[in-house]
């Protein structure tokens, strides 16, 4: 074989394997996904025409461009068992017919900025749009997938419904979830927030909002910022350690509830909630609650005064001071099965909170059981015994008052008056000197002592 021959043949393997390696990187740009069999990739015909896709165990990463998939004909995708997925920048932006994503047991997910940026046939309008179930819009559901990094701007757009079942999500940016039109539902459950951002829910509207057993151990300021919820806005069943100032800023919802769920750690008017219906706090456990956590929720303007309601029911607090559960004057209160996880103890029952309009529904623990506060006093606790601070102070100050006047008195007496008269001493001697003759002598002697008063002279005659 010639020289030349050879190098061209080279040349030819070279710029193959070339165009090859640059068609793995780049997603499938200029071919269908069907075509690489390690992703298992199969088009479904009928009236929804579906790509589905389930990996083989020695798949490589699946990267979805925004040519990866025919744009025109597809109405769902579905990835399952996969090891890694990622979607680059509007990878699904102009799949105009698309209406569900189904992504399950995928081990880890990444989202580029905008990669799941969907508007559908119609133009943004701007976050003015009423919600209209005819207008199209997307469904998202994720499964039982770890989602290594969400970016911003990832959901957008004209997105029905996003679903989280079984999430752990390693970091998602601030306005991640943004400028969302045509929300109906947004759902976490069974989810793990490993790294909670500011922000990460920016500015949109949607009927419901509900978080499920989500657990997260930071909960930032303005983590939910500027929402509008028409409907409910559920917190169930979820753990935080802590609750930053401002994390939920939530407008009108018809229904605020947080139920099941336990917070270590509640910092001053951490809900920011406009409600335009009744507020429930039922079943949580609040380790620490700073002064004023509730008094950020409010009552909507275009609702009477006092016709909403905010309840807490059967609540367990490791401890409560008057101002723990202070509420705005909008609403009516009402306090049930207060639950404080400590000790009955006579001393402390009445400490700071004897005052409180929650007062008689306090419980506290007796021989495993709870019982109320005023129960309690009045069974185990004497008159003495529950004011047996105010006695020992009264006390006190009572034999501060007579050491005192005693010492007054003294002093009266030592000082003052022997200034003015003359001390004990020299008084007993007597003022003036006296010659008693020798009792010998002049037997029938006897002394008078005759004091004479005299007035003070005047100068009127």
């Amino acid at each position: 074989m010639k020289k030349s021959e050879t190098e061209a043949i080279v040349s030819l393997i070279f710029l193959l394997s070339s165009a090859l390696t640059s068609a793995v990187l780049t997603g499938y740009e200029n071919r269908d996904i069907t075509d690489d069999n390690q992703f298992g990739c199969s088009w479904q015909g009928g009236t929804s025409p579906a790509l589905i896709c389930s990996c083989r165990v020695d798949a490589e990463e699946m990267t979805i461009t925004k040519k990866s998939i025919s744009l025109y004909d597809t109405a769902a995708i579905e990835i399952s068992a996969c090891k890694k997925v990622r979607f680059t920048s509007e990878s699904v932006a102009d799949m105009r017919t698309l209406r569900n994503i189904n992504l399950k047991n995928i081990e880890s997910l990444y989202f580029e900025e905008h990669s799941l940026t969907w508007y559908g046939y119609r133009a943004s309008n701007l976050y003015d749009e009423p919600f209209d179930l005819s207008i199209p819009s997307l469904k998202i559901t994720i499964e039982n997938s770890n989602i290594t990094q969400i970016s911003g701007y990832t959901f957008e757009g004209r997105i029905n419904s996003i679903y989280f079942d079984g999430v752990i999500i390693e970091n998602a940016d601030p306005f991640a979830f943004n400028a969302l039109e045509q929300t109906q539902d947004i759902t976490w459950r069974n989810v793990e927030v490993k790294n909670a951002r500011e922000q990460t829910f920016k500015k949109f509207y949607t009927e419901n909002l509900e978080l499920n057993n989500v657990r997260t151990n930071i909960v930032p300021s303005r983590y939910i910022h500027n929402i509008t919820v028409y409907k409910t806005f559920k917190i169930t069943n979820c753990v935080f350690d802590t609750v930053r100032p401002g994390a939920f800023i939530v407008n009108n919802p018809r229904t605020f509830e947080v139920t099941d769920t336990k917070i270590n750690h509640l910092d001053g008017e951490a809900f920011k909630v406009k409600t335009k219906g009744d507020v429930v706090f039922r079943n949580n456990v609040f380790d620490v609650i700073n002064d004023g956590a509730f008094r950020a929720i409010l009552l909507h303007e275009d609702v009477p005064l006092r016709k909403a309601t905010i309840a807490f029911d059967s609540n367990v607090f490791a401890k409560l001071t008057r101002d723990s559960l202070g509420i705005n004057a909008e609403f009516r209160p009402k306090f049930s099965n207060l639950y404080i996880n400590e000790t009955c103890d006579c001393k402390s029952i009445d400490h700071n909170i004897k005052e409180a309009e929650f007062y008689s529904e306090i419980k506290c623990r007796l021989d495993g059981e709870f019982v109320t506060v005023e129960e309690y006093k009045s069974n185990m606790c004497s008159i003495m015994q529950s004011y047996s601070n105010v006695i020992i102070i009264v006390v006190v100050v009572l034999t501060l008052c007579f050491i005192i006047g005693v010492v007054l008195a003294v002093y009266y007496r030592r000082v003052y008056l022997s200034k003015k008269y003359g001390s004990e001493k020299n008084s007993k001697k007597g003022n003036m000197s006296l010659i008693v003759p020798d009792g010998r002598t002049y037997r029938e002697t006897e002394l008078h002592v005759i004091v004479e008063r005299a007035d003070l002279l005047t100068t009127d005659l």
